[in-house]
């Protein structure tokens, strides 16, 4: 019975230690990480490894850290003729895009994030 009681304690927590990375707010400082999907997918680009954490949290499979180069190599290459205008703030400055495609396009390529 002790030993039952120790392994539900033990669950317990680490079940916490995930949800905590899956949850919760992520510092502002930029220390770019770069991913690529599983099987040769696409290029994620995220500010630091508290968001590529949240990203990964429930994803499966998981996205994997690589470097800049390898991740560029699957940016896409265009976007659909949509025009959905978005924005995003890097270093203080607004910069728009015609849609979200076209910001992640832009990340992909650069590397900025915004907040």
């Amino acid at each position: 019975m002790k030993s039952f009681l120790s392994v539900c304690v033990l669950l317990a927590l680490a079940l916490s230690q995930v949800k905590a990375k899956c949850s919760g707010d992520c510092p502002d400082t930029e220390e770019v990480v770069w991913a690529l999907s599983p099987g040769g997918g696409g290029c994620s680009v995220f500010r630091n490894k508290c968001y590529f954490d949240k990203a990964n949290c429930t994803r499966k499979p998981p996205l994997t850290i690589t470097t800049k180069e390898e991740c560029q190599k699957k940016c896409a290459d265009i976007c659909p003729a949509i025009y959905q205008p978005t924005f995003g703030i890097y270093k203080g400055q607004t910069r728009n895009f015609g849609n979200e495609c076209e910001k992640i396009v832009y990340t992909c390529r650069t590397g900025e994030t915004f907040l």
